[in-house]
C-alpha cells in the first residue's frame, strides 16, 4: 500500500506540552486546489494568482495544482503530470472549464469550482471562519530507503459541527520544467517552471477517518510513504489538511517533505493595525508582545528588515522598552509575554516603508519562523495601485507621473493599498492611479470600499482597464458584484455598452476635450495575446466622453468626471495598450495635471494663446518660421487649406523657440496652421502662398 497509518493517539490538549500546534482557537486557514493542465492557455494565469494570493496570506494558505481533465492530457514526449487521485477529485466536483479553484472543497452559491477571477474573494471568505480543530505537521525522509514519515496532530478547540472528520495528507512537488501552454504576452513555453504539482495523495483519497471531534481531544497520527525515485525530494512538501468528508476542510498546513515541522516556538500578537500613515520626523510605534510556549526560558533572535523602504528612514525594536541590536538575541521566560515594539521614523523622502520582523528560536532552528510585516506610508500624495497581474505595467504608471515632475509618489499593491485604507492611512494621498489592466475581478467589494471613502473625501481618482465594466455588467461569466456594478455608475460615472474587440484598431481623443484633446491617435497593441476587449461606455452626467474608437463617435471608450466633490479619470483601454508609448504616458500625465488644476479651461487660453507666432516671410514662397515661445512638450504642427484639408504634419520637438516648414508643393491660397500638443491644440493663425 502507498500509505500507513502507524500510529494513533487521543490525548486531552492539557497534557500536551511542546507541540506541533498552538492551543488557542484558531481561524480557519485555505486549501487552493488549482485544476490545470499543460495545455490550459488561461491557466498561467490561474498560477500568477495563486502566488500572489500566497505572498498575501503566507502560511495561512495552501496551493495543490491538480493536473487533470483534457487539457492535462499529454501529447507524445511530453511528461504527464495527472495522477489517480487527481482525476478522481477532479471528476467529484465535476470540473469543467479550466483553471478552476476548489477553495477548502466549500461549495459557493452552489459550485465548488470558481474561476480565477473569484478566488480572492473566496479565500478571504474561508479565512474569516473559525475552526474548530487546529492542526500541525511533521516530515522527516530516509535517504536510504526513501521512505517519508510524516505525523499530524489535531487539536480540537471546539466540537466539530460535522461528527467524524478526516485527515487528508498529500506530496506535492514543484520546479517540475515541461511545456505549458499560455494565452498571455508571454505565449507558449517549453520550458515553464510547473510549482505545486499533486504527486500523490499518502493517505487515501479522500483521506483518514477521524470518530474523536470533540473539544479537549488532540489526534496525533503518522503515516510512512516510500517516494518514487524519480521525484527530487528537495522540491517536494507534505499538505495535510482535516475536514469533512468529501467537503468543506478547516485547516491545512504545508512544510518540506524533507524535514518540515510546524512545531510551535512562540506566538506573535500586534496591538493594532501593521499599516499606519507616518509623518516627517515623527516616530510611528508598533506595539506587540511575544510569547514562549516551549515550556522552558528559551533564547530567540530578533531580526527587522527593510524591503524597498528609503533608506533614509531609521527603524528599530525595543523588547521590554529597551533597545536591542539588529540582529539580537533575546530570552524569553517561559510564559511571561516580551513587550515587542517596532519603531519606524520617517523623513522628508516620500514613500512606503515596509519592514519583517522575524522571532527565530535558536534551540529549534528548524521550526516555523515567526514573522509579521508593519507597513508606513508617508510624505505620497500620489498613489499607483497596481492590481495582481498588471505588475507588468507598473512601470508605465511611473513614467508617467514621472513626466508629470511628480516628486511624491508611490507605488503599491491592491492587497496593501485596501489595508491602509481600512486603517484610515490614506489622508495624506491626493490621488490615485488604479492599474487594474486586464485582470479579474476588476473591482472587489473591499477595494470599492476603500475607493469610495477615499473619493468621498475628496480624493480623485484615474482608473484603466479594458474590461472593468464589462466585469461589472451582470454578463455570464463575470464577477461583479452589487456592491461593484453600484460603483460603476455611482463613482465611476460610466453604462456599460459593449465588451469591444480588436476590431476596434486606434484611439482617437475627442479633440473638443479641453484636458486630452491634444493627444495624437494611437493604434491598439495587442499585449495580451489576441485577447483585446477595449470596452465602450457611455458617460453619466455631469461625466464627458475623452476618447472614441477608430474615429467613431458612437464607440467611446473613456471619461471624466468632475462633480465638485472628487474628479474621475476612466479609460476603457488601458494607456498598456497604446501603440504610441508616449500616448500611455501622456493618459496618465495629463489626468494627474488635471486633478491638480493645471490643466484647465483658463490655464489653456493663457498658455497656448501665444505659443505659436506670426510666420514669416508673409507672403511665402518655398520656406514659412514660426516662432515658438518654448513653452511646450512638443507637438504637431498642422497646416490646412482653405477648405480644411490637412496638407501638412510636421513634429515640432519639445521646447522648440522657432519652427521651420517647407511649402514648396502649396499652391498659392491662404492656409492655417495650429500646434497639436499634449497640453492641447494652440490657436490658429494664417500665411499666404503666392506663387
Amino acid at each position: 500500500m502507498k500509505h500507513l497509518a502507524a500510529l494513533t493517539a487521543f490525548l486531552p490538549f492539557a497534557a500536551i506540552g511542546q507541540s506541533l500546534v498552538s492551543q488557542a482557537p484558531q481561524n480557519r486557514t485555505a486549501l487552493l486546489e488549482d485544476f490545470t493542465g499543460i495545455h490550459c492557455g488561461f491557466c498561467p494565469e490561474g498560477h500568477a494568482i495563486a502566488a500572489d494570493l500566497e505572498a498575501q496570506y503566507g502560511p495561512r494558505i495552501a496551493v495543490v495544482n491538480v493536473h487533470a481533465g483534457v487539457f492535462a492530457v499529454p501529447n507524445a514526449n511530453e511528461p504527464d503530470l495527472r495522477t489517480p487521485d487527481g482525476d478522481a477529485i477532479n471528476d467529484h466536483f465535476t470540473i469543467s472549464s479550466y483553471p478552476s479553484g476548489v477553495i477548502n472543497r466549500h461549495t459557493f452559491n452552489g459550485q465548488a469550482g470558481l474561476g480565477r477571477g473569484a478566488w480572492a474573494g473566496a479565500v478571504g471568505d474561508m479565512l474569516a471562519l473559525p475552526s474548530p480543530v487546529n492542526l500541525g505537521v511533521e516530515s522527516s525522509f530516509d535517504a536510504g530507503t526513501r521512505d517519508l514519515t510524516v505525523t499530524v496532530e489535531l487539536l480540537y478547540t471546539a466540537d466539530s459541527p460535522g461528527g467524524d472528520d478526516w485527515i487528508s495528507v498529500a506530496l506535492k512537488e514543484n520546479h517540475i520544467i515541461g511545456p505549458q501552454v499560455d494565452y498571455g504576452p508571454s505565449g507558449n513555453h517549453t520550458n515553464y517552471d510547473h510549482m505545486h504539482v499533486l504527486r500523490d495523495h499518502i493517505t487515501a483519497t479522500w483521506g483518514d477517518v477521524v470518530t474523536t471531534t470533540t473539544a479537549g481531544t488532540s489526534v496525533v497520527r503518522t503515516y510512512t510513504y516510500n517516494v518514487p525515485q524519480a521525484w527530487n525530494i528537495q522540491n517536494c512538501e507534505v499538505v495535510a489538511f482535516v475536514g469533512e468528508y468529501q467537503s468543506d476542510v478547516y485547516q491545512v498546513r504545508e512544510v518540506p517533505a524533507d524535514g518540515g515541522t510546524t512545531l510551535v516556538v512562540g506566538e506573535l500578537s500586534t496591538g493594532g493595525s501593521p499599516y499606519a500613515a507616518g509623518a516627517d520626523g515623527a516616530t510611528t510605534s508598533f506595539s506587540g508582545t511575544f510569547t514562549n510556549l516551549l515550556g522552558a526560558d528559551a533564547d530567540y533572535q530578533v531580526t527587522l528588515t527593510s524591503y524597498g523602504s528609503p533608506a533614509t528612514w531609521a527603524s528599530s525594536v525595543l523588547v521590554d522598552n529597551a533597545p536591542i541590536s539588529n540582529p539580537g538575541t533575546i530570552t524569553v521566560v517561559s510564559g511571561t509575554p516580551a513587550a515587542i515594539d517596532v519603531l519606524v521614523t520617517p523623513d522628508a523622502t516620500p514613500g512606503i516603508g515596509r519592514y519583517l520582523l522575524e522571532v527565530v528560536s535558536l534551540a529549534d532552528p528548524g521550526a516555523p519562523v515567526i514573522e509579521q510585516e508593519y507597513l508606513v506610508i508617508s510624505g505620497v500624495t500620489d498613489l499607483i495601485v497596481t492590481h495582481p497581474q498588471a505588475e507588468p505595467w507598473e512601470q508605465l504608471y511611473i513614467d508617467g507621473l514621472t513626466q508629470a515632475n511628480n516628486q511624491a509618489f508611490a507605488a503599491t499593491t491592491k492587497d496593501r493599498f485596501i489595508k491602509f485604507g481600512q486603517s484610515n492611512a490614506l489622508g495624506g494621498v491626493n490621488n490615485l492611479y488604479v492599474n487594474v489592466s486586464w485582470t479579474f475581478p476588476a473591482l472587489t467589494d473591499d477595494e470599492v470600499g476603500v475607493l469610495t471613502t477615499f473619493m468621498d473625501d475628496g480624493g480623485d481618482v484615474m482608473i484603466a482597464g479594458q474590461d472593468i465594466a464589462w466585469d461589472n455588467s451582470g454578463a455570464s461569466g463575470s464577477y461583479g458584484t452589487p456592491v461593484t456594478q453600484a460603483f460603476l455608475a455611482s463613482h465611476l460615472h460610466a453604462t456599460y455598452v459593449a465588451d469591444g474587440s480588436s476590431a476596434s484598431t486606434s484611439v482617437d481623443f475627442i479633440d473638443a476635450d479641453l484636458v486630452f484633446g491634444g493627444l495624437p491617435t494611437s493604434g491598439i497593441a495587442d499585449v495580451f495575446n489576441n485577447n483585446t476587449y477595449p470596452e465602450q461606455i457611455t458617460p453619466i452626467a455631469p461625466a464627458v466622453g475623452i476618447l472614441h474608437y477608430n474615429s467613431n463617435a458612437n464607440q467611446i471608450g473613456g471619461l471624466r468626471c468632475d462633480n465638485g466633490t472628487y474628479k474621475v479619470v476612466y479609460f476603457g483601454v488601458g494607456p498598456e495598450q497604446m501603440s504610441d508609448a508616449g500616448v500611455g504616458r501622456s493618459m496618465i500625465q495629463l489626468s494627474h495635471d488635471w486633478f491638480y488644476g493645471l490643466v484647465s479651461v483658463e490655464e489653456l487660453d493663457a498658455q497656448l494663446a501665444n505659443a505659436l507666432g506670426q510666420a514669416y516671410p508673409v507672403p511665402a514662397d518655398d520656406r514659412i518660421t514660426i516662432p515658438c515661445d518654448g513653452y511646450l512638450d512638443g507637438g504637431r504642427l498642422e497646416v490646412v487649406d482653405a477648405t480644411g484639408r490637412l496638407v501638412i504634419m510636421q513634429q515640432v520637438p519639445a521646447h522648440a523657440l522657432r519652427v521651420e516648414v517647407n511649402v514648396s508643393a502649396l499652391p498659392s491660397g491662404l492656409y492655417h496652421y495650429h500646434l497639436r500638443a499634449a497640453e492641447g491644440r494652440t490657436n490658429s493663425h494664417a500665411f499666404q502662398v503666392i506663387r
